[in-house]
């Protein structure tokens, strides 16, 4: 008996979704930048028409949003933080430090974007009611929440886009001792005294020791501001 050729069953396709958007934004933005995101590379990589793309969200800026709301919602950090004002400032700090090294030119995106949803404002809101819940006036906790988001995008563009003229960049990651060596002399042979000598130490390059020190230095400069316990002298 002759057995006539099988039919393949046409594939099913993954139904689109404003998720499924996202999360291919996401994965452009991590492998090139936000410059290479656009309405057509998302639906070439679904397989779609662009147009397809607006049954779901809006706009690019609407993407953007939900990249945003994803970043930080992946921080699952809590609407109120239990312990010390110190200690708060710590979660916080490395739950954004963990969500920048998984996803860093999108976490650039999201500390430096306009926060315009609920989801996205969490985080701030969860840091603000922090410092207000221990004391700390609305100006010092507006100006704490600022000073912190500056660190946060500062310490982010130095070690994935800076110079490796100091030791930054993530160029220099798995730096080995014979580089390291190389550096140091040539800030040792720079002609500058004060750059000689720290030249082994300039030349060293560790990025969680160097958040790690300004995060403390943040803690330290806003313990002068917070007001005084109940019972203190």
């Amino acid at each position: 008996m002759a057995h006539g050729t099988r039919r393949e069953l046409p594939r099913t396709r993954e139904p689109l979704t404003r998720e499924r958007i996202v999360g291919v934004a996401l994965a452009i933005i991590d492998e090139e930048g936000v410059d290479a995101l656009s309405m057509r590379r998302i639906a070439a990589r679904l397989g779609v028409q662009a147009m397809s793309l607006y049954n779901h969200v809006r706009s690019k800026a609407d993407i953007l949003d939900g990249v945003t709301e994803f970043i930080t919602t992946e921080m699952r950090m809590p609407r109120r933080m239990t312990g010390s004002w110190e200690d708060g400032i710590r979660s916080i700090a490395y739950a954004f430090r963990q969500a920048s090294l998984r996803h860093p030119r999108a976490c650039e995106l999201v500390l430096m974007r306009q926060l315009s949803t609920p989801t996205a404002l969490a985080p701030v809101d969860t840091m603000l009611a922090m410092m207000l819940d221990h004391g700390f006036d609305e100006e010092t906790a507006v100006h704490a929440l600022r000073l912190f988001i500056s660190f946060q995008v500062g310490t982010l563009l130095r070690q994935f886009h800076g110079s490796t003229a100091l030791g930054g960049g993530a160029a220099d990651e798995g730096d080995t001792a014979a580089r390291e060596a190389v550096r140091t002399a040539y800030f040792a042979d720079s002609g500058f005294p004060a750059v000689a000598k720290v030249a082994p130490v300039l030349a060293v390059n560790d990025h969680e020791a160097e958040f790690a020190f300004g995060v403390e230095l943040l803690i330290d400069a806003l313990r002068s501001l917070a007001p005084t316990p109940r019972g203190g002298s």
